[in-house]
């Protein structure tokens, strides 16, 4: 039994490890973007380097704050949910949960089951699940720095939308590179 949880501590620091490796990835990728956007801000406009990089750093804090608002709800859920990773490897069906049913016909078993699924598409419930994740502080204080930059810039009268957007598709941008780029190890 002892050997399960080292197997499943190394697992674990594993798939940690290859999380981080990702993260540098794509901080490195969006980093080589951004400085080519700020090379090109050179020849660019007057105001368009301010722009870009208010975007990217608005971009960035957004990103950040969802991944860290699903994360937090991941491992919250993971925690509630009451079983650990012993029991997934052991009995990862849930073959011997439940105590087996004596004289149930098999018309009821159907009407068990179909309203146990019936009752994980209720989309009100899921929505206020996962609403702790879309709701994050984190996450809203991101789109905060958004709205406040944009409306600094444009009271100041140095808004260029094309520069903005610019500024916001790097972000977005760095992500698909770092799929489409292959993997190491």
């Amino acid at each position: 039994m002892n050997w399960l949880k080292i197997l499943a501590t190394k697992t674990t620091t594993k798939k940690m490890t290859i999380m981080i490796d990702s993260f540098k990835r794509f901080f490195f990728i969006a980093f080589v973007v951004d400085s080519i956007v700020i090379l090109y801000s050179f020849f660019a406009s007057r105001y368009f380097l301010l722009n870009s990089q208010l975007a990217f750093i608005a971009s960035l804090l957004i990103v950040l704050g969802s991944f860290y608002g699903y994360a937090r709800m991941v491992k919250k859920r993971a925690h509630m949910r009451g079983r650990d990773i012993i029991d997934e490897i052991e009995d990862r069906f849930e073959l011997y949960e439940e105590p087996p049913k004596s004289n149930v016909s098999a018309k009821e078993i159907f009407e068990e089951e179909k309203a146990k699924i019936k009752a994980k598409r209720v989309g009100i419930k899921n929505f206020l699940k996962s609403s702790n994740a879309f709701f994050s502080p984190f996450r809203l204080f991101g789109y905060l720095v958004l709205v406040v930059a944009i409306l600094f810039l444009v009271r100041h009268r140095l808004f260029e939308a094309g520069s903005f957007l610019v500024g916001l598709a790097v972000v977005p941008a760095s992500a698909m590179l770092l799929a489409l780029l292959p993997q190491r190890g």
